[in-house]
């Protein structure tokens, strides 16, 4: 039988997917980690890459959602359905039920708080909002306060949300702003929440220009075709 030999394009992603199951598991673990955005141009297998992480994470220990980012669609339009499922199982779990419990209002204060602004919010969540928790109407400030109880959740659980976001470079820049805010904030609380996402070069510059510590905040490896050798891991 014959040895099978990789192609480098292959080996390539393979090590990108070391890179980012190796910062899943830190964050699970209660490390810190840096999120991650995989950016390179049309048709070079980002969302084929992002689909394989999702999969592989959402066999594993850590919890999962996946999002597409689109121009007719608001963020939190999308992020909403998924975080409710997320946290849906994670109130399943004894240990995390009262702060799951606690994030489903929030999640529910978001909701209400932000449907005049974003007409798009369609779901309802099933759960009574508390007052002044995600229900200012400001889409920074609430987002962020969302996000942390999210996380207190996922601590409570043993485990970490990784939210993976497809063609962020759709993603409306004060929106961006917003959601990078969040991440930021949860970072520095040592809450584990992640995002993973793909999207088009630009991305890094208007991440940047929304704040100014996206930088900090996370890795951009820039894949190339598959007859490529190349992920550039410079920052």
């Amino acid at each position: 039988m014959r040895n099978q030999v990789q192609a480098p394009g292959l080996s390539c992603r393979n090590d990108l997917r070391k890179r980012v199951h190796s910062a899943i598991e830190r964050l699970r673990t209660g490390r810190p980690a840096k999120g991650l955005i995989i950016i390179g141009q049309h048709g070079v297998g980002k969302t084929s890459l992002l689909n394989m992480f999702f999969h592989e994470t959402d066999q594993s220990h850590a919890h999962c959602v996946r999002v597409d980012a689109a121009e007719s669609r608001s963020l939190p339009s999308i992020l909403i359905p998924a975080l409710h499922l997320a946290l849906l199982r994670m109130s399943a779990v004894d240990a995390a039920k009262a702060s799951a419990g606690r994030a489903l209002r929030a999640l529910s204060s978001f909701a209400k708080g932000l449907k005049a602004k974003f007409s798009d919010i369609e779901i309802e969540v099933n759960y009574e909002p508390e007052a002044g928790l995600a229900d200012n109407g400001d889409l920074d400030g609430d987002l962020t306060a969302l996000f942390i109880q999210i996380g207190a959740a996922a601590k409570a659980a043993d485990t970490a949300l990784i939210i993976f976001v497809d063609d962020m470079q759709y993603i409306e820049q004060t929106q961006l702003g917003a959601l990078i805010s969040a991440l930021h904030r949860v970072s520095q609380l040592a809450l584990p929440v992640m995002l993973v996402g793909a999207a088009l070069p630009q991305i890094r510059g208007r991440a940047g220009n929304a704040r100014s510590y996206a930088e900090r905040l996370f890795d951009y490896p820039k894949i190339e075709p598959l007859d490529s050798t190349k992920v550039d891991w410079t920052t």
